[in-house]
């Protein structure tokens, strides 16, 4: 950290609750929160037979896995943006968050973390099951205590980092009873794995200039001219192509709707990777992450849809 940078006090304008309350908001990164709820629900949903009687499936069910899932998640990127808070200030597209801002102070920003935290394990473990509860806290454990320090140490943290952001949709499937070993939720978890990286290789490139102020590893810094970071966003999309269409292997209602939907999705996904690493620039890097962000709310929909 660098000692001439320092954490603002908070400020009277978040004396209101309502100020306050944005402020822990943010403090959440609630779309990232929102996007994976989503997905947590659709896995949920999935493993219990898409509701069929007899199984888990039941309102009590689904309330308790999203605020479970959302408050542990929440806490993740609560005490992720604590522990950055000072490299957050240092970065014009960070330095408005909460804590850099001095909307809130890094205590509040450390007890908001910790309580979702316990809230959440506590909220999923007397409601749905333990073994959802555990893949919740490995989430968790993993963000905060392995990616979060390894992401000025390395620029493999994105490997390190894409486990934590795959592994919740086994938070929804464990909850409604789905095994870990069951051939979707590998094939799911793989998919949701393997995105990250194209996906993320964009954001390298496009934040490149903050993450070097920032002191943080990055492909990008490894490599400026960014041949490594698009390279490693082709082979994502490659292995990602396959990955994502072996659902229909095992359980497909509806497979030819599936192939071609999520095949489509995952040829634009490569051919964007492969547009970037061919002429390495922000609008191109640009491009890459809209299809990217594009594609998980494709796949997952053809998931739910097409695959049971």
């Amino acid at each position: 950290m660098n000692p001439g940078v320092t954490t603002l006090p908070a400020t009277a304008d978040c004396s209101s609750p309502t100020a306050k309350l944005s402020a822990y908001l943010g403090l959440t990164k609630p779309k990232i929160v929102l996007l994976e709820l989503v997905a947590v629900l659709i896995a949920l949903h999935m493993a219990t037979g898409y509701g069929a009687p007899g199984s888990p499936w039941s309102a009590a069910l689904v309330l308790a896995t999203a605020v479970g899932t959302g408050l542990v998640a929440a806490s993740a990127n609560a005490l992720n943006m604590w522990v950055e808070r000072e490299r957050d200030a240092k970065m014009p597209r960070t330095m408005g968050r909460p804590l850099p801002s001095g909307r809130l102070t890094p205590d509040e920003a450390l007890w908001f973390g910790t309580l979702s935290l316990a809230l959440g394990a506590s909220l999923l473990l007397s409601f749905t099951t333990p073994m959802a509860t555990f893949v919740a806290v490995f989430t968790w454990l993993v963000y905060v205590a392995f990616y979060t320090p390894l992401k000025t140490r390395t620029w493999l943290n994105t490997a390190v980092g894409a486990v934590s952001g795959a592994t919740p949709l086994l938070i929804g499937w464990t909850a409604g009873g789905g095994e870990l070993t069951h051939p979707i939720a590998i094939a799911m978890l793989a998919t949701m794995y393997v995105w990250q990286f194209p996906h993320f290789m964009a954001i390298a490139w496009l934040c490149r200039d903050d993450y070097t102020i920032a002191g943080y590893e990055m492909s990008t810094k490894l490599d400026p001219s960014g041949r490594w970071a698009g390279l490693q966003a082709v082979i994502g999309s490659a292995i990602l192509l396959p990955v994502s269409l072996a659902p229909v292997l095992w359980a497909a209602a509806a497979p030819v709707a599936y192939t071609i939907v999520v095949g489509l999705a995952g040829v634009a996904m490569l051919q964007s990777s492969a547009a970037f690493l061919a002429d390495r620039n922000d609008a191109l890097a640009r491009r890459l992450m809209r299809v990217s962000l594009l594609y998980v709310p494709v796949w997952l929909v053809a998931l739910w849809c097409c695959v049971g």
